[in-house]
């Protein structure tokens, strides 16, 4: 499902997630690019969770197997500066190693 996206003016993309109480899944419409990027990522690397079900020209269909995937916050963090850094110093070293595990078995 790879139709070239129309683009949309920024202030008309939109996104929208539903999903019934009485459902387990939930489906998001998005007509939003960065949106778009997101999702399409998340189908190739959870394809067990997520599964583009519909490629428009102005957007996309998402399929969330597992509704509890989607979440609210009440609230943004307050993440301090040392934390920050920490948090990136970590990230880091993470990807650097997931970068030798794919060098290693290339």
């Amino acid at each position: 499902m790879e139709n070239k996206i129309k683009s949309v003016p920024v202030f008309e993309q939109e996104t929208h997630i539903s999903y019934m109480r009485d459902q387990t899944f939930a489906k998001v419409y998005t007509s939003d690019t960065t949106q778009i990027t997101r999702f399409d990522k998340l189908c190739k690397e959870h394809p067990d969770m997520w599964e583009c079900v519909e490629d428009h020209e102005i957007g996309k269909n998402y399929l969330c197997k597992d509704k509890s995937m989607i979440s609210t916050r009440g609230k943004k963090r307050n993440v301090s500066d040392e934390a920050r850094l920490a948090a990136s110093i970590r990230f880091k070293e993470m990807h650097n190693q997931k970068q030798s595990e794919i060098n290693s078995n290339s």
